[in-house]
């Protein structure tokens, strides 16, 4: 394992140097097909995942998925979004403790950490129990902007 000298000092830079020393972490650095291969599979679940969500928000902006009530559209695509989560879910992690110490230091993991909690919030609690009306075109509006940006920074990740 390389020395990781970490730029700022929070408290849980061991945490981040125990992930990455973790047999999860060793093993996702130990063959050149593993990461690609959970990476793919990260991948999948994000475009299940993100994919209905985008179809659900365009709904409530009235863009898309105009034949049918949102939220029978939600519900016949739930099994395919939270498949999607459940996908991201198990792989993520993985691909975090490949390079856990590298995203300690890196101030565009800590912005898309933070979108993604707030995008993941407002779709366990808020944007279930919405329909229609403004409301529903507001909060569509500010899920496509919280995902679409969360997927932005996390491309943007490997280039900081």
């Amino acid at each position: 394992m390389r020395p990781h000298s970490f730029t700022y000092n929070f408290p849980f830079c061991e945490a981040f140097e125990w992930i990455e020393r973790s047999p999860a972490g060793e093993f996702m650095r130990s063959s050149r097909v593993v990461f690609p291969i959970i990476e793919s599979l990260h991948l999948i679940g994000m475009a299940l995942f993100v994919g209905t969500l985008l179809l659900i928000d365009m709904g409530l902006l009235g863009l898309a998925m105009r034949r049918q009530p949102i939220y029978q559209v939600a519900a016949s695509l739930a099994p395919f979004t939270w498949s999607g989560f459940a996908l991201l879910l198990l792989t993520g992690p993985f691909m975090f403790s490949a390079q856990a110490a590298k995203w300690h230091d890196n101030p565009v993991f800590w912005i898309k950490m933070m979108l993604l909690i707030l995008a993941t919030v407002l779709q366990l609690s808020v944007k279930r129990r919405i329909s229609s009306g403004k409301p529903a075109k507001m909060i569509g509006a500010i899920s496509l902007i919280l995902w679409i940006s969360t997927a932005l920074l996390a491309k943007m990740m490997e280039f900081v």
